[in-house]
């Protein structure tokens, strides 16, 4: 019997996981605070309630995360998983909390109702484990990296509307850190290769502060105690409309969190069965229903997270569940958070072109060990799947007549890869679950 640990349960030294850790939260970090930012700032909120609601983002971010990495009964993928709060709710949120007769209480009930409308559902849902095949995740991660370039680029350039944007500066840092981790990566020794993001994000940090491209007053404003509290914007209040509108939400998201799961199983080489897709789905409904009490929003995986599992070869479950204890410590210490925003934004840039590249790459990687010269159907599958896909990058206009309903659905580049790679394998292929010998499903051998 072979008793050897799996290497998503490795337990690695203290120290290793807490730089691994600090490692993962740093390039998560810009992610988990856009969400209340964006939102803070559509409903007119305080400086100080605008903190209170980026430190419990970040509580809860935490929280989910230490959820879905550990688990516990039946909840829980138990994957190196980085939660954070899912941008697609942003637009609906800001939506419930603007009309004066719900309020930010209204949005705290909707996105409880919501969470527990997950729970209930995600049992059914967990069962369409069986619609993913290579050629499914396969477009799906590749799906994931593409979308994430424009982020990347954004970042490179010094950041979005910047009055700068693209100077030689910019790039500059962008291509010191590349190098950084390049060299790192092919020079280090077995420890620095797995931080050598978090090392190429330091010497490009310190490259561009001496460029006078960075500051901290971020840092000086910012207080050094914030303790989330549930309730601190009132009773939650329960409404319909709200609940269905972040019902939709999180309709949306299981898809695509389901896809993401299956995706990072194949990745980390642990494929998921359905009683973990469903785990999964129902740690995102609690840690979504606690995010509420919170005033937080719904939660769903973190793509950057994704390209440092792969970059680094680190697949520890344990490193990211120690990066949701930091965020948790981070929560309640907001100088702290303030440090590492306070990166300059082109040293981002590079850390996320090398992370956003490499998901892409293992997406390919993936798409190559499908059977195309005896089956031309998955070509076509590919094919329609990421021109599909890249509608919300590249134009991003081209859907906006559609009716609204369908908005939350065309809104994400993962959500489409699923809905179509999913509806033409089942079309084309047949429903069934793979057969590892020959790569056939049980609908194509029976």
């Amino acid at each position: 019997m072979n008793s050897a640990v799996h290497p998503v349960d490795q337990v690695l030294p203290l120290r290793q996981m807490l730089t691994l850790g600090l490692q993962h939260m740093a390039v998560s970090y810009i992610g988990a605070i856009a969400v209340p930012l964006i939102v803070a700032s559509a409903l007119k909120m305080s400086q100080a309630d605008t903190v209170l609601l980026i430190s419990t983002t970040l509580f809860c971010c935490g929280i989910a995360t230490l959820m879905q990495t550990l688990g516990f009964w039946k909840f829980g993928v138990r994957l190196p998983i980085l939660q954070g709060a899912a941008f697609s709710s942003v637009g609906p949120v800001i939506a419930i909390g603007s009309n004066p007769d719900v309020g930010v209480a209204g949005i705290c009930g909707a996105v409880i109702g919501a969470g527990i409308f997950t729970m209930l559902v995600a049992p059914w849902v967990g069962r369409l484990r069986r619609l993913f095949p290579p050629v499914v995740t396969g477009c799906i991660v590749t799906v994931i990296g593409l979308q994430l370039f424009p982020i990347a680029y954004e970042w490179a350039g010094g950041g979005r509307n910047h009055s700068d944007f693209g100077a030689p500066g910019f790039l500059l840092v962008t291509l010191v850190v590349l190098a950084v981790i390049l060299l790192v990566t092919r020079y280090g020794s077995p420890l620095l290769r797995n931080m050598s993001v978090l090392i190429g994000m330091l010497v490009g940090g310190g490259l561009a502060y001496a460029l006078g491209m960075g500051n901290f007053h971020g840092v000086e404003e910012a207080p050094w105690l914030t303790v989330p509290v549930p309730f601190h914007f009132g009773v939650p209040t329960f409404a319909l409309i709200p609940i269905a509108t972040l019902v939709v939400v999180m309709i949306v998201q299981m898809v695509e969190s389901m896809g993401l799961f299956v995706a990072i199983g194949d990745i980390v080489e642990r494929p998921v069965e359905d009683r973990q897709v469903v785990a999964g789905l129902r740690a995102n409904g609690l840690s979504s229903a606690i995010a509420g009490m919170f005033a937080a929003f719904p939660f769903i995986a973190f793509m950057e997270n994704v390209g440092l599992v792969i970059l680094t070869g680190v697949r520890s479950r344990w490193v990211v569940a120690v990066s949701g204890l930091m965020m948790c410590t981070v929560a309640l210490i907001p100088k702290a958070g303030a440090i590492i925003a306070s990166m300059p934004t082109a040293a981002l840039g590079g850390a996320a072109v090398a992370m956003f590249g490499v998901v892409a790459a293992a997406g390919i990687q993936t798409l190559a060990k499908v059977d195309y010269e005896r089956n031309r159907y998955n070509v076509l599958i590919v094919g329609f799947t990421i021109a599909a896909a890249l509608v919300p990058v590249l134009s991003p206009a081209l859907f906006h007549q559609l009716p609204a309903w369908s908005q939350p659905f065309l809104h994400s580049s993962v959500v489409i890869a699923c809905l179509v790679s999913v509806g033409l394998n089942a079309a084309l292929n047949g429903v069934g679950v793979p057969d590892a010998a020959n790569g056939k499903t049980l609908h194509d051998v029976l």
